[in-house]
């Protein structure tokens, strides 16, 4: 009979048999009994135990009970007997499971190593669970299964030790794997869990299990543990503290906040790296390293630092030749340190994987350099600084990115005092300031620009401020002469691009405009859309530009310049058509702006579409908004195109940009630069009907301005063209806007003629948009001519010619001039109405200039009818919507 006590209580005969055994007190009975074979147990403790601690008055007549019934079941050489002062249950060792068990461990300590193997082997498969589970007592399972338990890990731990010597690891690994799971905080365990994952060849196994079991544990490994972790270090290894930061820049300042978030994310996301980067210049390294000395108490077991040399004048290391350097550092002898890459990299990982080490990579170029010199234990931190954005770090390491920007103005200062001395500061506030922006705030450009005064303790920092004024002299002053300076780090930036980018960002010198879209870039590169916006990426991955929205990339002033330099040293050929495809793209993106929103006739002769398309600019809010963001962009090609002779693009170009400003309606000295620069190159051409529409431009932007007796020069000088070119069209145009300029000029009555002349020329051309147009004009002046019955009359046949044309702007004006010649007769219900149709359409076109314009003739109507809350109101509207059109920097 057997007594089985290593997992649940059981009892069976030789032939496996189980022996019923329900009563959860009569399995607690043999237990107790059965653990203590041989020897009489008292009668008091087996009360104690089987009742927990509690045994009621009944409880002695219980266990008699008990006992009989034992007896019963017992058979096989296993009896149970009574003998003062208690009962002993009888049998040989071997009937008992955990008896045998303790037997065969005590035989295995005395015995070599193959039978000791064998012995411990034997007394580990007895086990069947927790010992004692579903004994009946808890008392019991409680005083005896920890030790029970115990005795089982030194069994399997002994065990392993046998079978290590015998190299036979590979028939405890599955044991010791579970026991460690089950107890990842019993060191012996997983020291000899190591070892034989080692003997076994399976290095990076074992530095898994011992990083997992240093997480688990509260304190410091101990001495066998540790033990166990160096044996794993090759031969020709010593591990030892590394500390190979270079120095931190004396003249640092400001980056409090960046130093922060650094120690934050580096604190928070470890193992994953973390990748600073940034523009050229922009102080990467120096912020990493003045962090990295900060913290460096952090990370005991060493600071390891190696420039990538990502982009420099010589080739990126190769991180083979980089790891080399590193096992050296690390204690790895020379000829201990494998041949292969991959070899390397697991052991430079296996020496790092419980050691508190920081991980500076600095200047790094590709993912590809990187991958093989990133440590993975927990206990590590890694950063890295690239000009690159790095997105394949980002994505395949989970690498935490921060984008380090320009200085703040007042550390721009700081780090200019530094240099220079506060008192030069001092004296001269406006010119240091004048320095800094320059310098678009940039360290090396600051650098730089302080040494070079420091130099020159003679000069004043206007001197300076006045050198890098000029645009064409600057790059050459904030550069030392040899290697270090603004356009020599820009260079190396460059010489990591592909050629197709290179191409894109040289071409992008002969770009007036701050911010760059994918459609721009297409047709300065001559390439397709698809292949701009990579191209733009590549650049924005690189820092050379940086995307400031979708779609949109910007650019600092030096890489401007930079850009510039390299665009000169094309072929004229190269420029010439680079600029024609530049022009060509803004003539029909600008085209497209204009429908829907046009108020007279358009060029003769329309431009090319661009290969890489234009924007989508449909509808009126689309298209202004396009003009607010483009605005500077187009002021500046028309003032370039008519200066460098391209003089038909320059005024067609401009004469578009006019209808655009006309609806934006706050820009009115940019829009008068403009449309002047157009009327020169409109007079370089010769052609009468290009000076006549360009004259009538001129005007209009004069007429805004509240100038309409310069506009009436221009005008009269435009009809007079317009005669002489023989374009009926255009005559209408020129004649309207001027009978306009004199109902603006507050002379309506003299107006009216020439308004009632054209009205009727345009009646005859059977033209429906001109006729409108012409009776809303002529209305317009009527009710300020003190006639509104016969302007309403005007105002409704317009909008009745114009009603299935909602999107057109001139239904909005015809509609608005209704409403004001209600409100001049007195019909202010019928005004009020007529004036919040004109307000839907026009807020329905995205046209604020007019939406504006109607709030307020609303404001006025309320405000004629006692309803002083709702007038205010509107009046508020309108001025949030007079705030919100664009107002950007004066022409000149």
């Amino acid at each position: 009979m057997r007594i089985q006590l290593l997992g649940p209580v059981s009892l069976r005969h030789d032939d496996g048999t189980p022996v019923a055994l329900s009563a959860p007190k009569r399995r607690a009975l043999l237990a107790a009994l059965a653990l203590e074979l041989g020897s009489v147990v008292p009668t008091a403790r087996l009360l104690d135990t089987v009742w927990e601690g509690s045994p009621p008055p009944t409880a002695r007549a219980a266990l008699q009970g008990h006992v009989a019934g034992l007896r019963r079941l017992l058979a096989g050489g296993v009896t149970l007997a009574t003998r003062d002062p208690g009962y002993v249950l009888l049998g040989e060792p071997e009937q008992v499971d955990a008896v045998r068990f303790e037997q065969l461990h005590a035989q295995a300590r005395t015995a070599g190593d193959e039978r000791a193997a064998a012995l411990l082997a034997e007394a580990l498969r007895l086990w069947r669970g927790p010992a004692l589970a579903d004994c009946g007592s808890t008392t019991l399972r409680e005083a005896v299964g920890p030790r029970l338990a115990e005795a089982r890990l030194a069994a399997l731990e002994q065990l392993a030790e046998r079978l290590l010597r015998l190299g036979r690891a590979a028939e405890v690994v599955p044991s010791l794997t579970e026991a460690v799971e089950s107890h990842p905080g019993h060191e012996p365990l997983v020291a000899q869990l190591l070892l034989c994952l080692d003997q076994l060849g399976r290095r990076d196994d074992a530095l898994t299990v011992y990083r997992r079991a240093r997480e688990r544990l509260r304190a410091e490994p101990g001495p066998r543990l540790l033990a166990a972790h160096r044996r794993l270090w090759p031969a020709g290894t010593e591990p030892r503290e590394v500390s190979q930061l270079p120095r931190a820049g004396r003249r640092f300042v400001g980056r409090t906040r960046e130093l922060a978030e650094l120690d934050r994310v580096v604190e928070g996301c470890r193992p994953a790296p973390v990748l600073v980067s940034g523009p050229a210049g922009v102080g990467k390294t120096s912020l990493v390293l003045r962090w990295a000395h900060g913290v460096a108490d952090r990370f005991p077991d060493g600071r390891l630092y190696v420039d990538l040399r990502g982009f420099d004048e010589t080739d990126p290391l190769d991180p083979a030749e980089v790891l080399m350097g590193l096992l050296c550092e690390l204690g790895v002898a020379d000829r201990a340190v494998p041949e292969g890459l991959d070899e390397r990299a697991r052991l430079y990982r296996a020496l790092l994987a419980d050691r508190r080490v920081l991980v500076v990579l600095d200047n790094a170029r590709t993912y590809e350099q990187l991958a093989p010199l990133l440590p993975d234990g927990p206990r590590s931190a890694t950063v890295v600084t690239s000009r690159s954005r790095l997105g394949d770090l980002v994505v395949r390491e989970d690498a935490v990115p921060l984008t380090l920007s320009v200085l703040s103005r007042p550390e721009a200062l700081d780090l200019l005092a530094k240099v220079v001395g506060p008192a030069r500061l001092a004296a001269e506030p406006r010119a240091a300031e004048q320095i800094v922006e320059l310098c678009d705030r940039l360290p090396l450009a600051l650098r730089v620009a302080a040494a070079r005064l420091a130099a020159r303790p003679g000069w004043a920092l206007a001197d300076l401020a006045a050198e890098i004024s000029d645009e064409q002299a600057r790059l050459a002053t904030l550069s030392t002469g040899g290697s270090l300076g603004v356009a020599a780090a820009l260079s190396l930036t460059c010489r990591a691009l592909p050629e197709p980018a290179v191409r894109l960002f040289t071409l992008l010198g002969l770009y007036p405009g701050r911010e760059v879209d994918p459609y721009t870039g297409a047709a300065l590169a001559g390439v397709p859309l698809v292949e701009a916006r990579a191209l733009l990426g590549r650049l924005d991955e690189a820092h050379m530009v940086q995307e400031t929205a979708p779609g949109l990339f910007a650019r600092h002033d030096l890489v401007r310049l930079y850009a510039a330099q390299l665009v000169a040293e094309l072929t004229c050929a190269e420029r010439e058509s680079a600029m024609d495809r530049l022009i060509d793209h803004y003539l029909a993106a600008t085209a497209l702006a204009c429908v829907g929103l046009e108020t007279r006739t358009r060029l003769h002769t329309p431009p090319r579409p661009p290969a890489g398309g234009t924007p989508p600019l449909a509808g009126a809010g689309p298209a202004i908004g396009w003009f607010r963001r483009e605005e500077s962009t187009l002021r500046r090609l028309v003032e370039r195109a008519e200066q460098c002779g391209r003089t038909e693009q320059a005024w067609q170009l401009a004469h578009q940009v006019c209808v655009l400003y006309y609806n934006e309606g706050r820009m009115k000295r940019e829009w008068e630069f403009t449309a002047r620069c157009g009327l020169r190159a409109a007079e370089a051409c010769g052609d009468p009907g290009d000076q006549a529409r360009l004259h009538a431009d001129v005007a209009l932007a004069l007429m805004e301005q509240g100038r309409h007796q310069d506009a009436g020069g221009h005008l009269g000088r435009a009809v007079a063209l317009a005669e002489s070119a023989d374009d009926p069209a255009l005559r209408h145009h020129c004649r309207t806007r001027y009978a306009n300029c004199l109902v603006g000029a507050g002379e309506p009555v003299s107006a009216l003629p020439m308004l009632r002349q054209i009205l009727d020329e345009a009646v005859e051309s059977a033209n429906r948009r001109r006729t409108a147009q012409a009776h809303n004009n002529l209305a317009n002046a009527l009710v300020l001519a003190g006639s509104p019955d016969l302007a309403l009359d005007h105002a409704r046949e317009a909008v009745r010619l114009l009603s299935a044309s909602t999107a057109d702007p001139i239904l909005v004006l015809a509609t608005q001039t209704e409403a004001e010649a209600l409100h001049a007769l007195g019909r202010a219900q019928a005004a009020l109405a007529a004036g919040r149709r004109a307000m839907a359409l026009g807020h329905a076109q995205g046209n604020l200039r007019i939406e504006a314009y109607c709030r307020e003739f609303i404001g006025a109507v309320l405000q004629s009818l006692g309803r002083i809350g709702e007038a205010v109101e509107e009046r508020r509207l309108a001025g949030e919507l007079a705030d919100r059109q664009h107002v950007v920097e004066p022409a000149g």
